[in-house]
């Protein structure tokens, strides 16, 4: 019995009650601060023809490149060195078709060289000895140490030494 004047008790409180008024508005409008990126494309007509695209020009960048690890090799044994005028040469010739092949690789990579020195010459209106001894300076530079690279003496010639 208790437990039913407990029930009623709370019903008749509850229903008397009145609700409590939530205010879900704001008193200010919202700003909304918004970025747009807009890509255009432009896409060509289904029904035109392409062009080939003309071949490239003979680079010497690409010769030389895939040359690259075949120098490096030469350079690493010690046969060829970095000369004072920016052309490798041949230090120690191996016998038979191995000198053979090194004095053609050699030779190419030259050609290729000496077509970059006249290309820069022209570039920065400097004479070809100019860019030679540019071009010398840089290599001599890079080469990493035990390479043979020639340098200038006190007399004004040049020596070859090992880079250290």
């Amino acid at each position: 019995m208790i437990s039913r004047l407990v029930v009623l008790t709370a019903v008749g409180l509850l229903a008397g009650c009145k609700s409590i008024p939530i205010d879900i508005g704001t008193r200010e409008s919202v700003k909304v601060d918004l970025a747009m990126k807009v890509d255009v494309y432009q896409h060509s007509d289904p029904g035109t023809v392409k062009k080939a695209p003309p071949p490239p020009p003979a680079d010497i960048t690409i010769s030389r490149r895939n040359r690259m690890a075949e120098i490096q090799t030469l350079k690493n044994s010690r046969l060829v060195g970095e000369a004072h005028a920016g052309y490798l040469e041949v230090r120690t010739a191996p016998p038979g078709e191995y000198g053979d092949y090194v004095r053609a690789t050699v030779d190419a990579e030259n050609s290729d060289r000496a077509r970059l020195i006249e290309k820069l010459a022209k570039d920065k209106h400097i004479t070809v000895s100019e860019a030679e001894r540019t071009q010398a300076d840089l290599f001599r530079t890079n080469a990493f140490p035990g390479e043979w690279i020639e340098v200038p003496d006190a007399e004004g010639k040049f020596a070859w030494k090992q880079k250290e």
